[in-house]
């Protein structure tokens, strides 16, 4: 009787230990997910709210059912706290593309707008499309950071810096004309593939080997490495040079005007471009998500 006794207790501690260890977890949890949520500026709850009314793509929500999953023991805390990690980089990755594109529109709008003549070369599309994505991008992503939940984390100058040089780059590559309506004009689709391609391929690798030494330069745990450094160069070449490609075949293909001279007004051409450069932005995201499966 006394032995029975003995094991009784002994297992209503260790069922006690267990339960205040499982608490302890869950309460970990919901701190690393409340310091997700506190990061959310108006891009990220943006994006956020378009996935918990479509259901797409990993949410909040989501998060909160891993959470009570954990719980209740459907799942181990490793398994949860991945899925929050998860969810975290697809906020961050989706929030800095949303400041892409609204800084790549606002480029094109103003240099198209400053220019009003022709295709938009490299010289023009510095002098005009960096300074306004420059402007735009810190502009965008200080709101952002003055959105969210952390005290203080607006008026960030190193990360303001950051995001000039980004937004800069960003505009540049935007503003920048890619050449695929010359294969429109002359009815050869391979031209308009060939140029977006060219285009691409030279954007991606101005872009990839200034975002990876922006990297080194103002985050404290990244030295330079050449090897880093070409490979981060390369992939991003391949990446939008595929994308222009793409875009440069689906632009010739949507187009009414193949074969022949088409004047567009200032309008339609800020469009067309908008759409071409948002394209652009949105595919290659997918394929870095694909290429790094």
């Amino acid at each position: 009787m006394t032995e029975a006794l003995a094991n009784n207790f002994t297992n209503n501690l260790g069922g006690i230990y267990n339960n205040s260890s499982t608490n302890k977890k869950t309460q970990e949890l919901e701190e690393k997910l409340k310091e997700v949520q506190d990061e959310q500026g108006f891009l990220g709850k943006t994006w956020n709210g378009f996935k918990e009314i479509t259901n797409l793509g990993l949410s909040n929500s989501d998060c909160e059912k891993m959470v009570d999953k954990y719980n209740n023991g459907e799942i181990s805390f490793e398994e949860a706290v991945s899925y929050i990690e998860d969810f975290e980089s697809k906020q961050e990755t989706m929030s800095e593309l949303g400041a892409n594109i609204l800084t790549g529109i606002g480029a094109i709008a103003f240099a198209t707008t400053a220019l009003s003549a022709g295709p938009i070369g490299w010289v023009a599309a510095i002098a005009k499309g960096a300074p306004i994505g420059a402007a735009l991008k810190t502009g965008i992503k200080t709101l952002d950071r003055a959105t969210n939940d952390i005290e203080g984390d607006a008026l960030d100058m190193k990360q303001m810096t950051k995001d000039a040089i980004s937004g800069a780059l960003t505009g540049t590559t935007s503003a920048v004309s890619s050449g695929v309506g010359a294969g429109i004009k002359a009815g050869k689709v391979g031209l308009s593939i060939l140029n977006g391609a060219k285009c691409g391929t030279i954007c991606g690798s101005v872009s990839g080997a200034a975002s990876y030494l922006a990297d080194v330069a103002f985050e404290e745990d990244k030295e330079f490495n050449t090897g880093e450094l070409l490979k981060n160069t390369a992939t991003s070449a391949f990446v939008s040079g595929t994308v222009g490609a793409v875009v440069g075949g689906g632009m010739y293909g949507l187009s009414s005007n193949v074969g022949k001279e088409a004047t567009k007004t200032l309008g339609q051409t800020i469009v067309a471009d908008s759409s071409s450069s948002t394209a652009r932005k949105l595919l290659g995201q997918g394929e870095r998500n694909i290429l790094s499966m």
